[in-house]
């Protein structure tokens, strides 16, 4: 079993946490080495744990305080808890034979099972696995309505799932090829949690734009950030939503930010209260800022390689390649702490301690 990593830069054991907020992501150090990290509210590392390959998303384990899911990076198997107080690996499983994660996974509403996006290679069919939420495994599965599957949410009504189908085939022996990208099928699906029946499907005009990542507002609006599978000097739109229309309606943007954005969009929150929306675009190396309602775009700020963000009460807080770590919002970035020794993945999220 791979075990906790002890560094400096750890907090000392004798530290007493007590009802706090952490903020957790993958990253990877300059020796090529991954990790998953916890952060406290100043930055400061409260644990790495190795990992046997590169992590995507980490997400609150259920009911446990200080614990957390982590997933493999498609096409990797393995999915872990992890007691970031401790860094002790709690539980580690593989997916099952002829299986792979894509790297996201949901909590259900009563925190009794959790949902992953799962390739199914030998059949090319995207999967909705249902996992226990104690023992990690699946305990049912669904079909995702398309190929692809990446992130999904849990929609407000608490008993229906959304999720990116990005369309592209892919396969374990050729890890990171994409291997149909002239007949791909994007679609956004929502799920039933119950039996798995989709109750709503949509596709964007343009096909080879690969639906990936998401975030919902309160009110159930779908926020969907795009990468586009294209020619690299096509100009396309790249942020999309939904809330119970006939199609998805594209965010309205100038040229030059669509431009700018270099056809590649990360990690989507939503600031309900707010009323903005914040996309990372590492490749355009920016983060940019959206109205909710009205889905107009507000402003750009320069983050080099921007990667995660997520919501921190009322503000936002990302990471970036650089081992950055800031709190942004569209009037300011403020660097939090700087990590020279390792480079943030695409995801950033919190868990309590209660």
């Amino acid at each position: 079993m791979t075990m906790a990593v002890t560094a400096s830069a750890v907090l000392p054991a004798c530290h007493v946490f007590n009802n706090e907020t952490w903020w957790v992501s993958c990253c990877t150090n300059k020796q090529g080495e991954h990790f998953a990290a916890a952060l406290n509210q100043n930055g400061e590392l409260i644990n790495l744990v190795a990992l046997p390959a590169r992590g995507h998303q980490i997400i609150a384990a259920p009911n446990r305080g200080g614990r957390a899911l982590i997933f493999a990076r498609r096409p990797g198997t393995y999915l872990m808890e992890v007691d970031f107080q401790t860094g002790e690996i709690i539980n580690q499983i593989s997916s099952e034979a002829g299986f792979h994660f894509y790297g996201h996974g949901v909590v259900s509403a009563d925190n009794s099972v959790f949902f992953t996006t799962e390739n199914d290679h030998h059949n090319d069919l995207g999967m909705v696995v249902v996992r226990d939420a104690q023992t990690l495994k699946p305990v049912d599965k669904f079909l995702s309505g398309g190929v692809g599957p990446h992130e999904l949410k849990l929609m407000p009504d608490n008993k229906t799932l959304v999720i990116a189908n990005g369309g592209i085939k892919t396969h374990p022996s050729q890890p990171r090829k994409k291997l149909n990208l002239a007949s791909m099928q994007p679609n956004l699906t929502y799920l039933s949690t119950n039996n798995g029946q989709i109750v709503g499907q949509y596709e964007v005009d343009n096909k080879q734009l690969s639906i990936r990542h998401l975030d919902v507002s309160q009110s159930g609006k779908v926020v969907i950030g795009m990468q586009y599978q294209g020619a690299k000097n096509d100009l396309t739109k790249l942020v999309y939503c939904h809330q119970g229309e006939d199609s998805l309606t594209s965010f309205n943007a100038p040229e030059s930010i669509w431009r700018r954005m270099n056809q590649y969009t990360a990690s989507v929150a939503v600031n309900s209260s707010e009323d903005k929306v914040a996309i990372a675009c590492p490749r355009g190396n920016m983060m940019t800022y959206w109205q909710l309602s009205s889905g107009q775009f507000i402003q750009a700020k320069r983050i080099s390689d921007g990667a995660g963000v997520t919501l921190n009460q009322s503000v936002f807080v990302a990471t970036n390649g650089k081992g950055q770590v800031f709190s942004v919002n569209h009037d300011s970035v403020k660097l939090i702490k700087q990590h020279n020794s390792l480079k943030w993945d695409n995801h950033l999220n919190s868990i309590e301690l209660v």
